[in-house]
């Protein structure tokens, strides 16, 4: 059952034992206890360790896509993707997103916006945002309770992100 927050929840998960590296997408959505797939998924921002053929066109790596939330939980199983760089946005599934005329680029590297109080998502509409930050980080920005819930008890080494982003602020 999804719950609906008002505002929205932010967390960063840096090391785990239950992360074997980031970003695992498998790690991720064991975590979500497979809700990932009520979603629609915008993927940008893209570099990983390995590009499926469903990320790729003419043999080169796609930087945006778009999927649904059961083919990219296979995609996930199947391949072992190391996601070093990306942003995945989750829509509710009768939101459609046309590539070809994105509002919004969702981006992680050089986004200092995810460092500052008040990180968003980037993208209108999305519900939830994970961030895979340079290979060393995963961040999630959710709008759902209980997505955040999952996670945070997944990963009890997981802190909140606004907490971390004032504790870490350059004065």
């Amino acid at each position: 059952m999804s719950v609906q927050l008002e505002g929205l929840q932010a967390t960063l998960l840096e090391g785990s034992s239950r992360m074997p590296f980031h970003t695992d997408l498998r790690a991720v959505f064991k975590a979500f206890g497979g809700r990932q797939v009520e979603f629609n998924w915008l993927l940008t921002n893209l570099d990983c360790n390995f590009y499926p053929p469903e990320f790729q066109s003419d043999f080169q790596p796609v930087h945006q896509i778009w999927l649904s939330g059961e083919k990219l939980t296979r995609l996930v199983e199947q391949y072992a993707i190391q996601f070093h760089w990306a942003v995945l946005s989750g829509f509710a599934p009768h939101v459609n997103v046309d590539l070809n005329h994105l509002e919004v680029v969702p981006y992680a590297d050089g986004n200092e916006t995810l460092w500052a109080a008040g990180a968003k998502i980037q993208y209108p509409l999305a519900k939830v945002e994970l961030v895979c930050w340079d290979g060393s980080a995963t961040l999630l920005l959710s709008y759902d309770e209980d997505l955040t819930v999952r996670f945070r008890t997944f990963f009890p080494e997981a802190v909140d992100l606004d907490v971390y982003n004032q504790q870490h602020a350059i004065h």
